[in-house]
């Protein structure tokens, strides 16, 4: 009676089918915000199980919902144990909710500087996870393309606790080897150059990404932190020239310099793999040093840390600039002249992707349904 009474409401108050399922979940504290969104902890009622809900609000979609779709289409489909399941979604008439399994161990770097000691074999093992998640996506023509350490997490706070690949918000699956994106997207600061120059990329961009996080473990600063000017920064990018300064560079092995240059090479053509990463002598472990790393990176990861604070505060300056601008334009625009609008790539391009999902006809996935054992997720038998 309860079942067909909350039926009635929902069809009466215009909700989608699967909206019923968000009885099941009680909400919980925020974990974090973004344009999109927000992820909240959350307990799913049948069996107590802790969980973490991405909510994202369709109105900031822009009409494009198969930016969810798509992501959804990706993530239900990945069985690794070192990349974050998707458990179940569903939606309601203003919004999207994705099920994951809760990570609590918290991020790459946060952890890195928890430890009392830190030694190339541990970030071997660390990042030997990110390899081997970025190789199961690649074996299933699926590019990643936000790689960053932001989006390592550890499952639990345990010692030994696996290192988690999370966010395929701007995911791609690749109809072959050969096919070549378009979007501009990716984190500034660890997007390959080909994606900064537009000259279309793959798979490769992911190695790049995580050439970046190889070098940034090691030390705790990113190797091109020295350019800000866009110009200087895409010289160096393009230089295949990694600077590995001596004062912080010291006692780590050939075998792991070696083994970044192959990562940030400027071609991608050039660029192992990451089959071939997992093959390298220093992924192996066979030619780490000893020496204890943490002190030169808890010392640069919190000057870098404190940088960024710095630059989000003067893009958060610009980006008001820019909206005064704007508004005073508008208010000038009885003239048939004007500027240009700018065509230059923001961080919200990079990020988000956008224009590839107007330029890629993809068939988004199947609309989720109610009916028992659509996705193996139903009440009852839903096994995390």
């Amino acid at each position: 009676m309860a079942s067909a009474i909350r039926g009635m409401w929902h069809h009466l108050a215009q909700q989608p089918a699967s909206y019923e399922r968000k009885q099941y979940y009680s909400f919980g504290r925020v974990l974090g915000a973004g344009t999109f969104g927000e992820v909240r902890e959350s307990v799913f009622a049948p069996d107590g199980r802790h969980v973490a809900i991405k909510v994202i609000k369709k109105s900031s979609l822009n009409g494009d919902e198969t930016l969810v779709l798509k992501e959804i289409d990706i993530v239900r489909h990945l069985h690794h144990r070192n990349i974050v399941k998707l458990l179940d979604w569903f939606e309601s008439k203003d919004k999207y909710y994705l099920v994951f399994e809760l990570c609590t161990g918290g991020e790459l770097f946060e952890k890195i500087s928890q430890r009392g000691h830190f030694t190339e074999t541990d970030a071997i093992k660390l990042l030997r996870c990110g390899y081997e998640s970025i190789a199961y996506l690649h074996e299933h023509n699926i590019v990643h393309r936000d790689i960053k350490p932001e989006n390592f997490i550890f499952r639990d706070r345990s010692e030994d606790a696996p290192l988690m690949l999370a966010d395929f918000g701007i995911a791609r699956i690749m109809r072959s080897d050969d096919e070549v994106l378009s979007t501009m997207c990716g984190s500034f600061g660890y997007a390959a150059p080909e994606i900064l120059l537009r000259q279309g990329h793959g798979k490769a961009v992911d190695i790049w990404s995580m050439g970046v996080v190889a070098f940034s473990t090691l030390c705790g600063y990113s190797p091109f932190w020295r350019f800000e000017e866009p110009r200087s920064l895409m010289l160096a990018m393009q230089s295949n020239n990694i600077e590995f300064d001596e004062r912080y560079w010291w006692g780590i092995s050939e075998s792991a310099k070696d083994f970044i240059r192959l990562s940030l090479r400027s071609d991608p053509n050039e660029r192992m793999t990451a089959a071939e990463a997992l093959q390298h002598p220093w992924l192996t472990g066979d030619t780490a040093s000893t020496r204890d790393l943490l002190p030169d990176v808890i010392h640069n990861f919190n000057a870098r840390a404190t940088l960024r604070r710095a630059v989000l505060k003067i893009q958060a300056v610009n980006r008001l600039r820019k909206l005064s601008l704007t508004s005073s334009g508008r208010s000038n625009s009885g003239s048939s002249e004007g500027s240009e609008p700018d065509k230059s790539p923001s961080n919200a391009d990079m990020e988000t992707g956008h224009s590839e999902q107007q330029q890629q006809q993809q068939q988004p996935p199947p609309p989720y349904s109610p009916e028992p054992g659509a996705n193996g997720n139903i009440p009852g038998s839903w096994k995390p």
